[in-house]
């Protein structure tokens, strides 16, 4: 079965009670390695943004 991951709340409810029921594996079997590379990937911009970005501009704007 070739699942479809559309960004919105339903997919969100979907995954947080995949995870509640199963843990980590029941993600894996049910989404798997896409579900970890959108994770990986959110975290990757989201760090990068925080840690590098946002200070370098703060400190070239002195």
């Amino acid at each position: 079965m070739e699942l479809m991951l559309k960004p919105g709340k339903d997919l969100l409810r979907e995954v947080k009670k995949t995870f509640k029921d199963g843990g980590f594996r029941a993600l894996r079997k049910k989404y798997g390695w896409k579900m970890f590379a959108i994770i990986i990937s959110y975290y990757l911009v989201r760090d990068v943004t925080l840690y590098i970005l946002i200070p370098y501009f703060v400190i070239k704007s002195f």
